[in-house]
């Protein structure tokens, strides 16, 4: 974020970026080579600049020699916009804009990286955030599209849960920049150089403080103020004619409102009134010795010709202090000095490494020697010379590149930010070019003869560890596992028949609300298929009362967030809300359950969204093979088969007319149930609840079609094929169907098959990747559904090994089921592990809420989670080897394998295990 510049960043370029360089003297000096003279036509970068009505500056550089575009994107907004107490906000802000936007609400670094964007980064100084990409042409509009979105539709999809999320995210950064060696220094040096009003004195990240206080309105009210389009530079370069950038620019930007007109200090450089000098100790291998001025800032010519200075005396073996401290008296292993160059004021700064053993002293009074030198008699011709040449070689490497710091994209957008246009950088070249020695000593005189502030830092005080007490090769042993407590599980039932369950927990002031329904997937036909999750989807998306932003103001105005979901048996809305605003958070929830609008237009875009979703679902070789084994193993006319996605024929015929028969349908209060869970009371919620849904008339749902035809459950051995042309992996899924809840084995099931697939460390996981290595991993798991419940097993492999792997799977398989129980020390650990980790299993109201739902869903005894605990751990071997025997049945295997068939085909068939059928990724057979 902060960053210490040598002559280049003095030019007012981003670090990194190459420096405009000067012109020779017209005699070369001694045992020099003479430069070629300063040719400013060369470094001129050629742009069209436009301002769109909402006041978005546009900057366009044209170049085809590559098929890319560079697109930086400068908001004039960085730490100096803060005030003390609500310090951190600009940075913290530049780490939302990679979380998504209302109308993309997924990830920004992924979008970029599916684009096959280069180069990207944000970035956080005192005075700007930059935002920037190189992308390929082909990628130019989706990208700007989702730069305007985040420019303009952020605010209502910022939540309390991103905000605690980044803002942690944020601390650990701070903690992990403080935390490396000198990493304090420039926290303590802002502090005390700059008087306690002046936006710099505070860090760019932040104080842990202020960034713990900071509210979701506080975000909210930054984000209004600052990111608004006539706040923003939009600066591309590549591969587009101006013409095509601004009629896109103008497509997604132009409509974006702009924000307040904002007043701006242009200058504020503080003076030392006396020379200040701190002293630290920190973990560094080194002394190191801090020396800084106070200078003018960016658009000051004397910064640019401070930055020769700077060179002059550091940042080459030739230089004054590298030859004196590091080859001469042999006193520093480091030496540096640069402008950090800063829109109000800026800070020429001088670092020195103490070499080891040598007295810190000592290397002051040659610093100090050298610096009165030069400033007493000026830098030769040669040195400025040399210096300048250097620069502009460096500018120009700069400016080869379209985007990233330094490149064309990144002069121009800095300049028109600070400078006040787009060229602003050719001011300072011409500067940087055109001084000479003797107004160097002058400028260099003026500023640094002045007070200055100096930090040594120096390595901790040796300490000593005690004398060794334990014996390190004993292992410490382990204690009983804590005993589990369970709330009860309290019930009431409002006037219209919606059945209440409680579990109280006062730990925070927070309740979660469940309203689950008895459909689910399986209340969707063939015909219909996604309909169930479609539904759900679109219940926050606007009510009667409400549009979908309506909405969500509402709920975040009262620190509530509304979720769905869809499993196999159940559809259920989430309410997280503040037990102090549960109320009208409740009235919420109930609007969106029983007055949703589907509004056409986020009908439309569900349906676009979830086409694509299946699509990638497809792509994807594991997603690919979860889709077609259900089919598989319980018919295609099972809603259990369906995928809870849908098919794109079924999602493509929905209406929003289905929709409001499935809600009109599925939605009574006959067939659902709302589990609470948290800071509240049975006596408090229950009136809360009846006046949110009392008025809901009683009904209930109709009957679910089929979930199972009981034939499929023993089919025998069969292997399907779905062809990945030059896959690098195989794909196993394997399974069949078992039996469904409400077996006396059912407890005992869940240490087996937490053993045989359910942690990195199960069976299948120690076989074939921690000791074959052949794949990263897989797991295994028993489907918790109402219905035969499936078994399967799923691990990817390395192609070659496909034949091999799938003899192991099926050798873990029978294993599991019989040949080789879990005895012995196997069995201890895994009742180690079942057991002990049941204290963290109920730690939060959520858990909480997903075993009440359980209860509900498979129709478990009330005092089944209350009995959880001392019910598991009295299991015993010839218990887990009888459930395993029972569910597990290796003879009915189905294997679903996607990968190169090319490759594999051949292999698998030799296995002989039954009829191997070929189908496409739609389940088709094809051969």
């Amino acid at each position: 974020m902060k960053r210490t510049i040598a002559l280049t960043c003095a030019l007012g370029l981003a670090a990194g970026s190459p420096l405009a360089a000067p012109a020779v003297p017209k005699t070369a000096a001694p045992n020099t080579v003479a430069a070629a003279p300063y040719q400013r036509d060369a470094y001129v970068i050629p742009y069209k600049k436009f301002v769109l009505q909402n006041g978005l500056t546009l900057i366009v550089h044209e170049d085809h020699s590559v098929p890319i575009v560079g697109v930086n994107i400068w908001y004039h907004v960085g730490s100096r916009n803060e005030k003390r107490g609500k310090t951190g906000f600009a940075h913290l802000f530049e780490h939302f804009f990679f979380n998504g936007s209302e109308n993309y609400p997924h990830g920004f670094r992924e979008a970029m990286d599916d684009l096959g964007t280069n180069n990207r980064n944000g970035t956080t100084n005192n005075d700007r955030t930059n935002f920037f990409e190189d992308v390929p042409v082909s990628a130019l509009e989706r990208t700007l599209y989702l730069e305007a979105d985040r420019m303009g539709f952020l605010a209502n999809y910022i939540s309390k849960e991103m905000l605690e999320r980044e803002r942690g995210v944020v601390q650990n950064e701070k903690r992990q920049g403080e935390n490396q060696p000198y990493g304090r220094v420039h926290l303590e040096k802002s502090a005390r150089m700059y008087p306690y009003s002046h936006p710099y004195s505070w860090p760019v990240i932040g104080s842990m403080d202020d960034l713990n206080a900071a509210s979701l309105e506080d975000i909210r009210e930054w984000y209004r103020t600052y990111y608004g389009p006539n706040n923003a530079v939009v600066s591309l370069a590549g591969d587009i004619t101006p013409e095509q950038a601004l009629a896109l620019v103008k497509k997604y930007f132009e409509s974006i409102p702009p924000g307040p007109p904002l007043p701006r200090t242009e200058q504020w450089i503080p003076r030392l009134e006396r020379n200040l000098r701190d002293e630290m100790e920190d973990h560094v291998p080194q002394v190191r010795i801090y020396r800084s001025w106070h200078v003018p800032g960016w658009r000051d010519l004397d910064s640019t010709r401070l930055a020769v200075f700077s060179d002059v005396l550091a940042g080459s073996k030739n230089a004054r202090l590298n030859r004196r401290l590091i080859d001469e008296k042999q006193l520093a292993t480091a030496v540096s000095a640069g402008v950090d160059v800063n829109e109000l004021s800026s800070t020429f700064d001088i670092a020195v490494t103490v070499r080891p053993g040598v007295d810190p002293a000592l290397v002051e009074k040659e610093l100090d020697a050298v610096l009165n030198e030069a400033l007493d008699k000026g830098p030769t011709a040669q040195e400025v010379a040399r210096v300048k040449a250097s620069a502009l070689a460096s500018f120009a490497r700069g400016i080869e590149r379209l985007g990233g710091f330094g490149g064309r994209s990144d002069v121009l957008a800095e300049s028109v930010t600070y400078g006040g246009a787009p060229d602003a950088y050719l001011r300072q070249l011409d500067a940087l070019t055109a001084v000479q020695p003797a107004q160097l000593k002058t400028v260099a005189a003026t500023w640094l003869r002045a007070p200055h502030y100096t930090m040594t830092v120096k390595p901790f005080a040796k300490l000593s560890a005690a004398a060794q007490a334990i014996d390190r090769k004993v292992l410490p042993a382990l204690g009983d596992a804590p005993a589990v407590k369970f709330p009860a599980m309290q019930q009431a039932t409002l006037s219209n028949g919606l059945k209440v369950r409680l579990l109280e927990r006062h730990v925070a002031p927070i309740v979660n609300v469940a309203l689950a329904f008895d459909a689910g997937t399986s209340a969707d036909t063939p015909a219909k298929a996604g309909l169930a999750s479609l539904t759900l989807e679109l219940l926050d998306k606007g009510t009667r009362q409400r549009d979908a932003y309506q909405m969500s103001d509402a709920l975040e105005s009262l620190g509530a967030r509304l979720t769905t979901g869809t499993g196999p048996d159940m559809s259920v809305m989430r309410l997280q809300a503040t037990s102090a605003n549960l109320a009208p958070s409740l009235a919420l929830l109930a609007e969106a359950a029983l007055a949703p609008a589907f509004p056409a237009d986020q009908f439309a875009l569900a349906k676009q969204r979830r086409l694509a979703g299946i699509a990638q679902e497809k792509a994807q070789p594991n997603a690919l093979a979860l889709r077609t084994l259900p089919a598989l193993l319980y018919g295609a006319d099972s809603g259990y088969g369906l995928p809870p996605s849908g098919f794109e024929q079924s999602v493509a015929s929905l209406t929003r007319e289905d929709l409001v028969a499935w809600h009109r349908d599925w939605f009574k209060p006959g067939s659902a149930a709302i589990v609470v869970s948290g800071d509240t009371t049975l006596d408090k919620v229950v009136p809360m609840l009846e006046a949110a849904f009392g008025k809901w008339p009683a009904g209930q749902a109709p009957a679910k079609p089929k979930t199972t035809d009981a034939g499929l459950a023993s089919a025998g051995k069969r292997i399907y094929l779905i062809d990945k042309p030059d896959a690098p992996q195989s794909t196993l899924l394997a399974g069949h169907l078992s039996l469904p809840p409400g077996q006396p084995e059912d407890l005992a099931m869940e240490p087996v098959m937490q053993n045989f697939g359910g942690m990195a460390t199960s069976r299948l996981n120690r076989n074939l990747r921690l000791d074959k290595h052949w794949s990263y991993g897989g797991g295994a798991r028993l489907s918790s559904v109402r219905g035969p419940r499936n078994f399967y097993t799923l691990i990817a492999v390395q192609t070659d090994k496909t034949k091999e792997s799938m003899i192991e799977v099926d050798k873990e398989i029978r294993g599991i089921a019989g040949s080789r129980p879990i005895q012995g020390d196997e069995f201890t650990s895994i009742m180690r592990n079942m057991t002990s980790r049941l204290a963290g299993r109920f730690e939060t109201i959520n858990a909480l809420e997903a075993a009440a739902l359980e209860t509900i869903n498979l129709g478990l005894p009330e005092d089944y989670w209350a009995n959880y605990a001392p019910n598991m751990r009295a299991l015993t071997p010839p218990q887990l080897a009888g459930a395993a025997g029972k569910f597990i049945r290796p003879e009915d295997v189905t294997w679903v394998v996607v990968g190169d068939l090319k490759k594999i085909e051949p292999r698998i068939r030799e296995l002989g295990w039954g009829d191997v059928i070929v189908l496409d990724n739609d389940g088709k057979r094809v051969r």
